[in-house]
């Protein structure tokens, strides 16, 4: 534990515009509603020879996953599947324009993997034209909110169900704290 916090590992780019630094920081204010405290890899902790493992051990001294799904890498112009067509022995194989789409880290996809192999509970938090595709698409997985906008930050988490989905999700994570915990007792 960390100062008598439950632990969550927090999936994110790393920041390079002041908003995504203030959007954490009212994220860990939510989370500390519920006696939640984030870790995450810091950039200079990553080794392309050791990542996976590093990961697999802080993530494994968690109790829930939160991705947060920043804007990081922004398609001019592109397209998913160059040169497909239709074909029923595939599964959806047609060219898709891409254009003008942003993607996250693939880290939020990793991490995250990493946190549902786990059985962690997750939170998947995505800005506004992220493409959602993998593990930040969503599902029965996890606990999805509401997208966020960079110029908005207050008004997303000053919204009732955006509060109402984190709580959900704390919840989980609470449950899943006690229920590891009580055990050892």
């Amino acid at each position: 534990m960390y100062n008598d916090k439950i632990l969550v590992f927090l999936s994110r780019p790393n920041p390079f515009l002041d908003v995504h630094q203030y959007f954490i920081s009212k994220l860990q204010e939510q989370f500390d509603k519920y006696n939640i405290q984030t870790v995450t890899l810091q950039a200079d902790n990553y080794d392309l020879t050791d990542s996976i493992n590093y990961l697999k051990g802080m993530i494994k001294q968690c109790y829930g996953i939160a991705i947060i799904g920043f804007k990081q890498i922004f398609i001019e112009t592109g397209s998913k599947k160059k040169g497909g067509r239709e074909n029923p022995t595939f599964y959806y194989p047609n060219e898709i324009d891409i254009s003008g789409q942003a993607l996250t880290s693939p880290f939020c996809h990793i991490e995250g993997t990493i946190g549902l192999l786990n059985d962690l509970p997750l939170l998947v938090i995505n800005e506004e034209g992220v493409r959602e595709e993998g593990i930040i698409k969503g599902g029965k997985f996890c606990v999805k909110t509401n997208k966020f906008n960079l110029s908005s930050i207050d008004s997303f988490f000053d919204d009732k169900t955006v509060e109402q989905q984190i709580a959900v999700w704390a919840g989980k994570v609470t449950e899943y704290y006690l229920f590891l915990n009580l055990k050892k007792v």
